[in-house]
């Protein structure tokens, strides 16, 4: 019963992490967006800050795609 457990927790994070790195992909589109609004509006610190959260973002799903490779490529 044991391995069906694990069994199951593996086919939920092959189909859950895909889905977290295409949310925060939106996310970060998302972002680009609101940067250029705070440019255009003159918010340089605001747009900062976003840049920030931005590269953060881009990190995160660095991330995830290690977690996914190595879901695919276990060693």
């Amino acid at each position: 019963m044991h391995e069906h457990h694990n069994h199951e927790d593996l086919k939920k994070l092959e189909a859950g992490l895909p889905y977290l790195l295409r949310h925060n992909q939106e996310h970060i589109k998302d972002l680009e967006k609101w940067i250029q609004r705070a440019r255009d509006a003159h918010q340089e610190g605001v747009a900062d800050d976003l840049q920030n959260i931005l590269r953060l973002s881009q990190q995160i799903n660095m991330h995830f795609k290690a977690a996914l490779d190595k879901l695919e490529h276990p060693k």
